[in-house]
């Protein structure tokens, strides 16, 4: 059963019972208030009916008569009991009515206005006292018009609500078709985003909904799956491109080295340029894994991150590499519980996005001191990194974070291009931003934002 149904049915049933519920309500209550209109009838003709049978005066009672007859329209089945108290509970006894109950006449004689129905037949009782002495007034009668009048309300109701129930479910059946109808547009554009066509999103309105929380959800999970495909093509159509190089020279050289008989020297120089071209396939090849799976969060597991703890590495990392690169910290901008602050996240590959960050400033700060500063916001832990060395030219930087691109203005110095790619790659599995700055023999500013824990 479409979920469309289920809401018209569930929103159906809903409504039917408060319909019914409000129904009965009004059956009751009229139901009560025709039977308390009917005992003050009742109740009235008890009263006439004693001033017209045992008021002494004549005129009184020939005056209350007449008032009966000319203005009281006659009960169905209406019976009329002036009783003496003296002798009620006998009367009672020897069958008045053997429906009415003994507390009736009880009530009575304590001089009470007692009310009985049975069914619909209603017994209404007053005390009368006069000269002649005290008697027991009872009138009963058959309520026809509440019969008729319940019966017909029962039903007006009934039939009300079986034809409110049809137009509810209409309704419901129109009014999910409409609310779903968000869902169903979310639907069909999932179907059209393909393996080929990542890139694409929903279309997201304004607002704080379950429908816009959702249509988020897939962005930032077709976010996620464009960053793993476009990490895996870029390491299979660059991998066979890089690698190629060292693995040729390889093959050139010990070619060379076999084709006729070297001396000592010669076998050295060539043992030698093979070893150096093994050692940057073997680092190519190890920041071509880095960077595969870091595009692939399936295995990661993510824990409370320290930052003074990996404050401490990463400096450890940077003088190792660079021992000659003065790293500046600036502790202005950092809190006073700096120790226990921590983010969510992996704790390696935070220490490996940071660290390239910081040893490429090194690498191209040309002598000059590189910053290092932490600050916080409301939402965010900020990483900013400072160097004054040869900057990025402008027309380089759409393409910083392409793999394997390397600026115009870096021939001389080693490298990859997967330094940049990498970062970003662990920034977004943090769901985290990073932001580049720089002019060319300037400097750079690298500002990397991660969610506080």
């Amino acid at each position: 059963m479409k979920i469309q149904i289920k809401i018209a049915l569930l929103f159906t049933l809903v409504c039917t019972l408060i319909i019914i519920a409000v129904s009965s309500a009004v059956y009751y209550f009229a139901n009560e208030q025709a039977f308390q209109d009917f005992y003050t009838r009742l109740e009235l003709r008890a009263t006439i009916a004693a001033k017209a049978n045992l008021d002494t005066d004549n005129v009184n009672s020939s005056a209350y008569e007449q008032v009966r007859n000319e203005h009281l329209q006659r009960l169905p089945d209406e019976r009329e009991y002036i009783i003496r108290i003296d002798s009620l509970q006998s009367e009672a006894k020897t069958g008045l009515d053997a429906e009415v109950p003994q507390s009736f006449f009880t009530d009575i004689s304590s001089k009470k206005k007692p009310s009985y129905r049975k069914g619909y037949r209603f017994y209404k009782g007053i005390y009368y006292q006069d000269s002649t002495g005290d008697y027991a007034i009872i009138i009963s009668a058959e309520h026809a018009y509440a019969r008729n009048f319940l019966l017909n309300l029962k039903t007006i109701l009934i039939t009300a609500n079986l034809v409110a129930t049809i137009i509810i479910f209409s309704v419901g059946v129109l009014f999910s078709k409409q609310i779903l109808a968000p869902i169903r547009n979310i639907t069909a554009n999932v179907k059209r985003i393909k393996a080929t066509s990542l890139h694409k999103r929903l279309t997201v309105k304004q607002g704080k909904d379950e429908i816009a929380e959702l249509a988020n959800t897939f962005n930032n999970m077709l976010a996620r799956l464009e960053t793993s495909f476009e990490t895996q093509n870029n390491f299979v159509s660059n991998a066979s491109h890089e690698l190629n190089t060292p693995l040729t020279v390889i093959i050139g050289e010990a070619e060379f080295a076999l084709s006729k008989g070297r001396t000592t020297g010669q076998y050295q120089q060539g043992l030698r340029v093979i070893l150096k071209q093994a050692e940057k396939l073997k680092n190519l090849t190890k920041s071509l894994l880095e960077l595969a799976q870091s595009g692939f969060s399936g295995s990661l597991s993510f824990e409370e991150v320290r930052l003074d703890e990996l404050f401490r590495n990463i400096q450890k990392v940077a003088a190792s590499i660079y021992p000659n690169c003065s790293i500046i910290v600036d502790n202005s901008l950092l809190p006073a519980d700096f120790k226990t602050l921590s983010i969510k996240g992996n704790f390696h590959l935070l220490e490996l996005c940071i660290s390239n960050i910081i040893l490429n400033a090194c690498k191209y700060s040309t002598g000059e001191n590189v910053t290092l500063a932490l600050a916080l916001s409301d939402r965010d832990v900020i990483f900013i990194i400072k160097d004054k060395g040869i900057g990025i030219p402008k027309q380089d930087m759409p393409h910083i974070f392409d793999p394997f691109f390397r600026a115009s203005n870096v021939n001389s110095s080693k490298g990859y291009g997967i330094g940049l790619p990498l970062a970003q790659n662990i920034i977004k599995l943090h769901n985290g931003s990073i932001d580049i700055s720089s002019k060319e023999a300037e400097g750079t500013e690298v500002v990397v934002k991660f969610p506080r824990g």
